[in-house]
């Protein structure tokens, strides 16, 4: 096995990842790189290459699908690394992320009436008149963080709001989203009240259904294969949890910024805010929050982007260099709210292929609701001191801890 050409501990990871990508990406399609901890894996630095491997079936998620694997899978080596209990044990295998093949596709069949776009747009004025409440109480106050004080209490009111976690419990489960991304808390104390919390919530909406997706989902319950589990809604409520809480309030963060860097484009929005659906296409690429794909593993000894991979190899994608690749974007490191592309061209903030991100729309709704009312209606926003992040892993997302505004 070939040793790592990159270490992704260098700081130019973390200091100037665009360009730290772009050096990789022009470099090879395929390039070795090492983690702390862990075997080297191949990086695809490429956008077409990363859309291909995600949609290629001789990828999959899940080392219990290699053929004739006999470690434990990655469900199994989630718990143990993460400290969990043998009880959680369910949940972790019945988790869309980390399952491939037909039971990928089941759950996603399953879930996906709570995804509709009907859904989706009835959450839009609940989403406006939560972001226009935490927008006064910021400009009452004159200055605030923009992550604590906005941006993660409406996220998390949104993804609490679609769920179907009762008004009285959010406070509580807010508290178990924060310690579920914290490196500083313990991961299996939180998992275990908000799993046990879901418990519950399950058995009132089973006894009393609403208009959310815990109830759409329960109405779906049973034995027979075509309906979900218990530990399957658990897992899918604890994965959306996660995914819809940090990940947009991590884009809200990255957007205000290259909107304040990029004036011209700001003006170009404030004096045409009915272009901001468009522009979302555009901000979501040059500020997405997700810098890299969930790992894949080769089912089969293959040649891929002119490489020969082993089976069992793992490849993950560089979502940041595939979103800034010049192959697709003309002048990539320019945001430019008024890009057209070709059709099948495109961002891959939200991935490809059949693990395409489910909640695709509702980001969108956020952010462009967001963006609006705190840079478009709104022109008195600036960054008021130090922005902070937390320490990122390699190749990991940069996280603001402390991001200072005033209005």
């Amino acid at each position: 096995m070939a040793e790592p050409i990159v270490s992704l501990l260098n700081p130019e990871f973390s200091e100037d990842p665009i360009a730290a990508y772009a050096r990789l990406r022009e470099m090879s399609p395929l390039v070795r790189v090492g983690f702390p901890g862990g075997p080297p894996v191949w990086l695809i630095t490429r956008n077409e290459g990363i859309k291909a491997a995600l949609g290629d079936p001789r990828f999959v998620t899940d080392t219990g699908n290699i053929p004739g694997h006999l470690g434990p899978s990655i469900a199994e080596q989630a718990m143990v690394s993460l400290g969990l209990p043998e009880e959680f044990r369910e949940y972790f295998t019945s988790n869309l992320m980390l399952s491939d093949g037909e039971y990928h596709a089941r759950l996603r069949r399953l879930v996906r009436p709570a995804f509709t776009a009907r859904r989706i747009k009835a959450l839009r004025p609940r989403i406006e008149a939560l972001s226009a409440r935490l927008m006064d109480a910021l400009a009452q106050k004159g200055s605030g963080d923009l992550i604590l004080d906005y941006s993660q209490p409406l996220t998390a009111g949104v993804i609490c709001e679609l769920i179907g976690i009762d008004e009285a419990d959010r406070p509580q489960v807010r508290e178990w989203m924060n310690e579920y991304a914290s490196p500083d808390t313990d991961f299996a104390t939180a998992t275990l009240g908000l799993f046990g919390y879901l418990k519950e919530l399950i058995a009132r909406r089973r006894a009393e259904p609403r208009e959310d997706m815990v109830s759409t989902m329960v109405q779906a319950m049973g034995e027979d294969s075509d309906r979900f589990t218990e530990a399957e809604i658990i897992a899918m409520t604890g994965l959306m949890v996660n995914a819809g809480y940090h990940s947009t309030a991590g884009f809200i963060g990255k957007a205000v910024l290259i909107l304040l860097d990029n004036p011209d484009q700001l003006a170009l929005l404030r004096a045409k805010p009915e272009a901001l659906p468009h522009a979302m296409e555009e901000l979501m690429r040059v500020a997405n929050p997700v810098p890299v794909a969930g790992p894949r593993y080769a089912t089969e000894d293959l040649e891929f982007a002119g490489t020969p991979v082993c089976k069992g190899d793992a490849l993950t994608g560089s979502i940041e260099s595939a979103n800034f690749d010049p192959r697709v974007f003309r002048d990539p490191e320019r945001c430019d709210v008024e890009r057209v592309l070709k059709p099948g061209e495109g961002h891959l903030a939200f991935g490809a292929g059949p693990h395409r991100c489910l909640g695709a729309a509702l980001a969108y709704l956020e952010g462009e609701t967001a963006l609006n009312h705190l840079m478009i209606e709104r022109d008195s926003l600036e960054v008021a001191g130090r922005l902070r992040y937390r320490e990122p892993i390699p190749g990991g997302a940069r996280v603001f801890t402390a991001f200072p505004v005033r209005l």
